[in-house]
């Protein structure tokens, strides 16, 4: 207790000098603590902005599939998702399960017939079940006419556009669609004769976030895609029971005995066609995000023919572009740190260093080198740790003020890939602050315990008289 006596009073008859130093603290206890609570908030910002628009948790693709699930993988679309109805079924049971929207990647042409004159124009899309996506994520704002029949009253089929694209349609083709438009969806099937679906305009979009992704994605109902793309076949249940036997047996006698059964024709009659989805990927949100490794084993376990890419995977260059700059901030914040604790340690280093004298004279007096260190420490520890919860403080403060409401906003092209366009708001965690209260801690022993040992080493006779 009488070090630590001898350190309030000493810290007391330097007032002013304690005050700067301890100005120094505050701004460094600031400094750690906003800049890891803004890079922290940057990288769940991230995470949740790809997470809740882009790419859910985990998205289920083709184990033929040679690349990644991308945004952009409509010039070479993915492999068909094998059984994806049974996929989905599975899904919606699961436990673990929130959302999951299968969607279709491609592109092809629409022609339009305006005032006499025909346009073929570029058409790249998400072909979906308008329902499931807009569920599953949040980021239509209907600009004209409907996003399908999600809303109410709107039509099942046709197709949505982005304002984007309606623009480009007017600027580059000089056609100018509205909803209730005609149009022919057209593609090159696998033989090279082309497919053309009637189809309607029934809406115009605009995205809420990542515009740069989706100003560029329209929109196709998963039916009109599947006849647009041959993705027909027979529903199992209006085939003869003998057939169905067959194609579940596992004997090879029974299956090419089939031929011997329809040797007088099979009545087509009967037969009852289905669309299939033509899907390319299954997009996931799970419920806890921290059970995506458990998930995705028994994903594989139970469904073959299936792989799964993670919402980092999945977003391609977003999520490596969103790790550059968020390492800049890291970079940026620790090098104005460095900084401030070069000049504290300066300061701290030249405070005991002057003081040479006095602790000549507490040695002359018989004080031992280990009370003489506990007397700085003290002093050091008092003022810094009274300096760093003010700096706490100051700092809760400032990330409550700066960091509610719409967030932090940065340029709008660095917003795009951080967050697609949105705020980033400031989450108030345990771990800076008790970073910033470890680093004042180890910063306050290197700058005493170093000089002292120096002021120590002098005799007492010497560093009284300073000679």
């Amino acid at each position: 207790m009488v070090t630590l006596t001898i350190a309030m009073r000493s810290l007391l008859r330097r007032k002013v000098r304690m005050v700067l130093i301890g100005l120094l603290v505050v701004l460094g206890t600031m400094l750690i603590v906003i800049g890891e609570t803004f890079s922290l908030s940057v990288k769940q910002s991230s995470k949740s902005a790809i997470v809740n628009y882009f790419t859910g948790d985990l998205i289920i693709y083709s184990e033929r599939a040679k690349d990644n699930p991308s945004p952009f993988s409509f010039t070479t679309p993915l492999p068909v998702v094998p059984d994806p109805h049974r996929i989905e079924e599975w899904l919606a049971s699961h436990p673990m399960v929130e959302k999951h929207v299968a969607i279709a990647q491609n592109y092809g042409l629409l022609s339009i017939e305006k005032q006499g004159n025909k346009y073929e124009v570029p058409f790249i899309f998400y072909a979906v079940d308008p329902k499931q996506y807009r569920a599953a994520f949040p980021n239509i704002s209907v600009e004209e006419g409907r996003f399908y029949d999600t809303d109410g009253g709107g039509p099942e089929a046709g197709v949505v556009l982005s304002a984007f694209q309606k623009e480009n349609y007017a600027k580059n083709y000089s056609v100018n669609v509205e909803p209730g438009d005609a149009v022919t969806l057209l593609s090159l099937s696998d033989g090279g004769s082309v497919n053309a679906v009637p189809s309607r305009l029934v809406g115009i979009y605009k995205p809420k976030y990542y515009t740069n992704v989706f100003n560029y994605i329209n929109f196709l109902d998963i039916k009109s895609y599947a006849r647009l793309y041959n993705f027909t076949g027979v529903d199992a249940s209006s085939m003869p029971e003998s057939f169905n036997r067959a194609l579940a047996s596992e004997s090879d006698d029974d299956i090419f005995g089939l031929a011997g059964s329809f040797e007088s024709g099979l009545d087509t009659k009967n037969l009852v066609s289905r669309e299939l989805s033509g899907y390319t990927m299954i997009v996931v949100k799970l419920k806890n995000p921290a059970d995506a490794t458990a998930f995705t084993g028994e994903i594989t376990r139970q469904n073959s023919g299936v792989k799964v890419a993670t919402w980092s995977e999945a977003s391609g260059f977003f999520a490596y572009i969103s790790r550059i700059i968020q390492a800049v901030i890291y970079g940026a914040t620790f090098l104005i740190f460095l900084i401030v604790v070069f000049i504290l340690m300066n300061t701290l280093i030249i405070s005991v260093l002057e003081r040479t004298g006095e602790i000549g004279t507490l040695r002359a007096m018989g004080a031992e080198k280990s009370f003489i260190t506990a007397v700085f420490l003290w002093e050091s520890f008092l003022l810094n740790g009274a300096a760093a919860l003010c700096g706490m403080v100051v700092s809760i403060v400032l990330v409550a003020t700066i960091g509610g409401g719409e967030g932090i906003l940065l340029p709008d092209i660095i917003q795009q890939y951080l967050t697609g366009g949105g705020g980033i708001r400031l989450l108030v965690t345990v771990r800076p602050f008790a970073e910033a209260l470890a680093i004042i801690i180890i910063v306050s022993l290197l700058a005493t315990i170093y000089p002292i040992k120096v002021a120590t080493a002098v005799t007492p006779l010497k560093a009284m008289t300073g000679n």
